[in-house]
This record gives C-alpha cells, sequence and structure tokens, in this order.
C-alpha cells in the first residue's frame, strides 16, 4: 500500500545523500596579483566537507565580459604556474592550489583572469544509481600594475523597464510566474581607469522626480550587489546595469553617481 512513498522516500535520502557527498567550497572567490614579485603568488583553499573524495581540475582563463555581463573564456595556461593542476581531494579535508602569475610583467593596466576549478565526474560501481552533482568555480583573478586606480564613468542613466518573472501562484505551483513589468533605472558605465572596478561593491547615488514628488535611492558597502552582482567593469570596458525603482521617474529628471 506504502509502497510509492517507501520509493519516495529512497529516491529523497539518496539525493541528499549525493548533495552531502558533493559538498564543498573555495576561499577566496576574488584575488588579486601583482605582475612580478612575490605579490604575483597567491592561494586558493577548496574544502570538501562531503562524504565522498571528489577529484578536481584546474586550468586558468581570461575573462571578458560583456556590456551584458555576459562572461567569455578562453584558455590563459601558458601565463600562469598552477600547483597541483588536479587533485583528489579526500572526505572532509582541505587542498590548498597555489597559482603564480608569469606573464607580461610590464603591464599598464590590470587584466581579468578566471581560475576555473572543475570536478571531475567519476564512474559509479556497476548497478549502483545514484545522482552526481558536478560542481565548477570561478575564481575572479586580476593581475593589477602598482599605482593604478579605477575611473568609473556613468554613459548614461535612463527611466526603462524590463519583464521579470511575477510572484508564483500558490494555488498552482506547477504552472510558469505570470511576467510582471519592473520599473526602473538603466545605466551604462564605463572605466576610463586602468585598474579593475567593482560596480557591485561601490557607492550608488540615484535620484529624479516621480511626478512632483522628489526620488532618492543610495547604495553602500555590498548593497548593489544584491542586484547587479559583484559587477566587475575591466579597464576600458563598458557594463550596462538595472536598478529597480518601484516607480516611473520622469525621464529629464534621472541622475546617477557612482565611487568606488
Amino acid at each position: 500500500m506504502f509502497g510509492w512513498l517507501r520509493g519516495i522516500l529512497a529516491i529523497l535520502v539518496c539525493l541528499s545523500l549525493a548533495a552531502q557527498a558533493q559538498a564543498s567550497r573555495v576561499s577566496p572567490m576574488i584575488v588579486e596579483l601583482e605582475p612580478t614579485g612575490t605579490g604575483s603568488i597567491a592561494r586558493i583553499d577548496l574544502v570538501n566537507d562531503g562524504l565522498r573524495d571528489i577529484p578536481y581540475e584546474v586550468q586558468m582563463m581570461r575573462g571578458v565580459i560583456t556590456p551584458e555581463g555576459q562572461l567569455e573564456l578562453n584558455p590563459a595556461d601558458e601565463e600562469f604556474l598552477v600547483f597541483p593542476a588536479q587533485a583528489m581531494i579526500e572526505s572532509n579535508s582541505q587542498q590548498v592550489f597555489r597559482i603564480q602569475y608569469v606573464g607580461e610583467g610590464a603591464l599598464d593596466r590590470s587584466e581579468l583572469y578566471y581560475m576555473a576549478i572543475r570536478q571531475i565526474p567519476v564512474a559509479f560501481e556497476p548497478g549502483v544509481t545514484e545522482v552526481q552533482m558536478v560542481v565548477n568555480y570561478n575564481v575572479l583573478v586580476n593581475v593589477v600594475p602598482r599605482g593604478s586606480a579605477p575611473e568609473p564613468v556613468v554613459v548614461s542613466a535612463r527611466a526603462a523597464s524590463r519583464t521579470v518573472p511575477g510572484p508564483q501562484n500558490q494555488a498552482a505551483p506547477d504552472e510558469d510566474a505570470t511576467p510582471i513589468e519592473q520599473l526602473g533605472v538603466e545605466i551604462e558605465l564605463s572605466n576610463a581607469g586602468n585598474r579593475f572596478f567593482l560596480a557591485g561593491l561601490s557607492r550608488w547615488s540615484i535620484t529624479g522626480d516621480v511626478g512632483e514628488a522628489p526620488f532618492s535611492q543610495s547604495y553602500k558597502g555590498d548593497e548593489a550587489s544584491r542586484i547587479i552582482g559583484v559587477g566587475v567593469v575591466a579597464p576600458g570596458a563598458t557594463r550596462k546595469f538595472f536598478f529597480p525603482t518601484d516607480a516611473g521617474l520622469d525621464p529629464a529628471s534621472v541622475r546617477v553617481t557612482v565611487a568606488p
């Protein structure tokens, strides 16, 4: 009678055990290196809190972020020394990866890379049915020459809207949420400096008018990152960001400032 229930419970237990077996974490997720000297070396810790040994491999990639925020990665292993390049991390243990930048030393601006840490899928024993979650990490690695500095420039800021998923219908949770229009401000931001800029960790101020009433919205610390993410803007690059305002601003009144 309760065979179906036992089957569901068994599936949930397997999923839970698989999730526990694959639990891992990486620190730090953002690294700064100098082009030469002792500052060109960093260590990244990967902790396996799971119940199973997990194999990982590392590859260094040059990163390009489009204005819309899409990350494009290209191999850049020749510009780094990585040790170890592969590792089997035992259950409840930690692995230290060391990276060293060995590329161009005379940089006139910071360069953007990512350390791609990829879990290698493993084969299960014959007859074993189990869910395997393959986890990958991209650690942001900025190679930064001394004396460099970011220079964020607001190219444009305009009242805009975008379509986002609406709240889930609790009476019909299997149905897709009805999209809604979200009002806000679309900002095009460039970096005229020679050092990377983290827009999500910067101070933002958005002002304008809603009808006859003044509107003001500000962010500091990591508050903006909850909306736009870390928001990496490389030197000479441009990014577009959207901040919801929950009210339609008079287009002529929109003003935006941002500072590191």
